[in-house]
């Protein structure tokens, strides 16, 4: 599920973390670390139980409206192609979602009332309206409207989104969107022949390797600070270095930790990853700050011989 981009992304935010902090445990800012990527699952496992919570208030409300004094045609024969979506009934019949949904106790059983606000907020919605508005159904009509619902309607409902975020301290906007896209993956992922042991996606790609690149990330980033550190600052001499940005600093540490600490992981790809971090993080200015310094110490490094990587073509 999460990238090795977005594994890197989150050892960043949890180093910029440990640097500003006063109280530098490293052990303890490492487990919070993790704890962050497991939140993170969480909130994907919770976002693929709603289905099942937004079809069962549906079906609660086509009873009620069956059961009134004077029900209409449409009472009496609701349309029922919302409530029988075949990706939602995938969903609540996975037996790996459902196994996780379990053992972490994870539910929308305290969040009705949120449900239903979501539920008339979906209702008024055109791609909701559009949907609805035959009773013939498809499997790729149904997967449509379910993936429009996580692409386009939850991040619409602030009300959602400002409840999610009070839930967990974990879950900010950048982790909503991470998740509603890994969401709408596995929601792609489904077809005619999939069935109820249909697997979900895993927090991590590959345990043991994504594992032991985060924890060989962050410790090592921390550990050879003061190497990094000079490295950059000669290299900034003409520099101000209290006026670099720490987010440019930290981008810098991270990507020499992995030129000279991971064998195996080419010098173009991580110049190109903490480039495009810098980007996302930083002023608009830094990639291209990053770029020349990191090309510089490059340089100086294969000179050094102390840029080694394991594999032809790796230095490149």
């Amino acid at each position: 599920m999460i990238s090795r981009r977005y594994l890197r992304v989150k050892t960043f935010q949890a180093l910029y973390a440990y640097f500003q902090s006063e109280d530098q445990n490293m052990k303890k800012a490492e487990n919070e670390l993790f704890l962050s990527l497991e939140r993170m699952y969480d909130l994907y496992l919770f976002f693929l139980a709603l289905g099942r919570e937004l079809t069962h208030q549906s079906e609660l409300k086509m009873e009620e409206a069956k059961n009134k004094r004077l029900p209409s045609a449409d009472d009496l024969n609701p349309n029922r192609k919302f409530v029988d979506n075949a990706i939602f009934k995938l969903l609540a019949e996975n037996s790996a979602l459902n196994a996780q949904l379990k053992d972490k106790k994870i539910s929308w059983s305290a969040d009705q009332e949120l449900v239903g606000k979501f539920l008339a907020f979906l209702k008024q919605h055109e791609v909701y309206t559009n949907y609805m508005s035959t009773r013939e159904t498809s499997f790729e009509e149904d997967q449509k409207l379910v993936v429009d619902i996580y692409k386009k309607i939850i991040p619409d409902f602030e009300l959602m989104l400002a409840e999610l975020q009070d839930k967990s301290i974990y879950w900010g906007f950048d982790e909503i969107d991470f998740v509603l896209s890994m969401v709408i993956k596995t929601i792609k992922k489904f077809s005619t022949k999939s069935n109820n042991f249909d697997p979900i996606l895993s927090l991590y790609t590959d345990y043991e390797d994504d594992v032991q690149m985060v924890k060989d990330l962050f410790r090592k980033t921390i550990t050879n600070d003061d190497k990094n550190a000079k490295l950059i600052g000669e290299k900034t001499k003409n520099w101000d270095v209290e006026r670099i940005a720490l987010v440019d600093v930290i981008l810098m540490k991270m990507a020499l930790t992995e030129l000279l600490h991971f064998k195996a992981v080419p010098v173009k790809v991580t110049l190109n990853e903490y480039i495009e971090l810098a980007k996302w993080f930083s002023s608009p200015q830094s990639n291209v700050f990053l770029n020349g310094i990191l090309d510089k110490l490059v340089a100086e490094l294969k000179q050094s011989g102390e840029l080694k990587k394991i594999g032809r073509g790796l230095l490149e």
